[in-house]
């Protein structure tokens, strides 16, 4: 086999694998550190892989006034949420979909997977579903412009819409990175993902109040396996974003060459920007409380507006290196 054959398929098979791995530890690790934070014992470590082996080991139960559009959401989630992952460097930049990469796909392929989670979520006739559906759409129309306006900004200041060379450009920069420009981007990005994932104080995911749940509302009546797909999703998505967030605040690789050690050493290194990135996250949310649902529009609008000052001075300073 062609050494870089094989250099990219295991690259493509660690890098996937970690994110599979991973995104049930990073969910228990959030809720771990949070209980922690607020003087509580917390679940354990290891609890999200626990709750995938519950679900998968339940009979799944559905109405019988859903379709086939019902049975088949969950698997369209997970696919699509896996092929948005390998738009995203995790240990290393390497591209893994060149021909199809970009922020829009990226942006969009959370999109087609939140509109099959919403249509489904109308099926069996719950009122509760329907309403967190209809504000999980309400939310969209606020989330998608707010996170593609700051990574525009980056196609901007290098000239590319693939994520994966933006980050190798940013790690180029060094301390001449941090910009105003690239300041206000990165703080944009954070605001508009933690509504991306449901965090607050835009959503609690550990909430059970049907009044006031968006993303859980939607899985109401799903059970057993169709159910464990649905949250592995989640977390797989968290894991996604957060590890975005963590390469464009430390674009740093520490892999040279194709070798043993250099792989396990970034795989480490990437795994503790996730957990700082985590640990920041659990540090917002222990500060701050759920917003209602009326103010989610106002905090997105502040991180619009960031978004458009470091879009101007961008183009005003030319690509934004200067500013």
């Amino acid at each position: 086999m062609n050494y870089n054959i094989l250099k990219h398929l295991t690259l493509l098979l660690t890098h996937t694998g970690l994110l599979l791995l991973f995104a049930p530890f990073i969910h228990s690790y959030i809720k771990k550190i949070k209980a922690m934070m607020q003087g509580r014992i917390g679940p354990p470590i290891l609890q999200g892989y626990y709750d995938l082996i519950k679900y998968f080991h339940k009979e799944t139960v559905a109405s019988n006034q859903t379709s086939w559009l019902f049975s088949i959401t969950p698997f369209i989630v997970f696919s699509t949420t896996l092929a948005a992952g390998l738009l995203i460097p995790t240990f290393t930049s390497e591209e893994f979909i060149v021909s199809l990469g970009g922020i829009i796909l990226f942006i969009y392929l959370f999109g087609l997977g939140r509109f099959f989670m919403t249509s489904s979520a109308c099926e069996p006739g719950s009122s509760f579903c329907s309403m967190a559906s209809s504000r999980e759409m309400m939310f969209a129309t606020l989330i998608e412009p707010v996170m593609l306006l700051p990574l525009f900004v980056f196609v901007c200041m290098y000239g590319t819409n693939n994520i994966c060379e933006t980050v190798n450009q940013l790690a180029s920069k060094g301390v001449a990175l941090y910009t105003p420009t690239y300041i206000l981007s990165i703080i944009a990005i954070f605001i508009a993902s933690l509504a991306e994932m449901c965090r607050i104080p835009f959503d609690n995911q550990e909430t059970h109040y049907e009044l006031t749940m968006v993303h859980e509302g939607m899985l109401l009546e799903y059970s057993g396996k169709q159910l464990g797909i649905m949250f592995f999703s989640g977390w797989l998505k968290q894991l996604i974003i957060i590890s975005l967030i963590a390469n464009l605040l430390f674009p740093l690789y520490t892999m040279p060459g194709f070798t043993f050690a250099s792989l396990c050493f970034a795989v480490i290194i990437y795994l503790l920007k996730v957990l700082i990135v985590s640990t920041f996250i659990v540090f917002i949310e222990t500060i701050v409380a759920k917003v209602r649902l009326f103010r989610v529009r106002d905090i997105l609008m502040t991180s619009f507006i960031m978004s458009i000052i470091a879009l101007v001075i961008s183009v005003y300073k030319g690509k934004g290196l200067g500013v």
